[in-house]
């Protein structure tokens, strides 16, 4: 059997009729998110640290940043190639409908999010090869909800959507808990 090029799969991105900004917005954006990102990282570090390291207050913000300054950097590298290349112009807008019923469903998705994990509460005390742990209603929650964002996001097979979720929920969940020794809400 034969497939022809139509056949293909390809990934052309989030979405495919987005494209990109105009490289000088990009730049513009860049500018500002690494500025940014230098702000929060200089005011984590200025922040008294009372315990270890691991309980820093400024360790979150300060990882967070850095994180968003490396995006930042490589948003204008990506920008300062399409210049070079002669993309001037943005492509013409997408489906703003679409775009906004996205938007709002996104929003109601974090409030129901939130609310949830304050009507909800229960903790469940176990221990893996010594190490005690506890689930909370953090982790099926945050599950739920980021299934949701994802699915609303991007079209894939569900079951990447659950992997995903699943491994971002108890990654957050035993960073907080082990590392930053934070306890996680719905446990209250």
């Amino acid at each position: 059997m034969t497939h022809s090029q139509k056949d293909q799969i390809t990934f052309e991105g989030e979405e495919a009729e987005a494209g990109h900004a105009a490289p000088t917005l990009d730049l513009i954006a860049s500018g500002f998110l690494i500025a940014l990102s230098v702000i929060v990282m200089i005011a984590s570090i200025m922040l008294p640290v009372p315990g270890g390291l691991r309980t820093a207050p400024g360790l979150l913000p300060f990882l967070t940043a850095a994180s968003l300054g490396v995006m930042a950097i490589l948003l204008a590298i990506s920008a300062l190639n399409r210049r070079r290349a002669g993309a001037l112009t943005a492509p013409a807008d997408a489906d703003e409908r679409s775009e906004n019923r996205r938007i709002a469903l996104l929003a109601f998705t974090i409030a129901l999010y939130i609310a949830a994990l304050q009507v909800l509460s229960f903790q469940l005390f176990f221990s893996v090869a010594g190490v005690s742990f506890v689930l909370s209603a953090f982790e099926p929650v945050t599950t739920i909800a980021l299934a949701s964002i994802i699915h609303v996001s991007w079209r894939g097979p569900l079951w990447i959507t659950a992997l995903i979720s699943v491994g971002w929920a108890l990654a957050l969940s035993v960073v907080f808990q082990k590392v930053f020794l934070i306890p996680l809400p719905g446990g209250f």
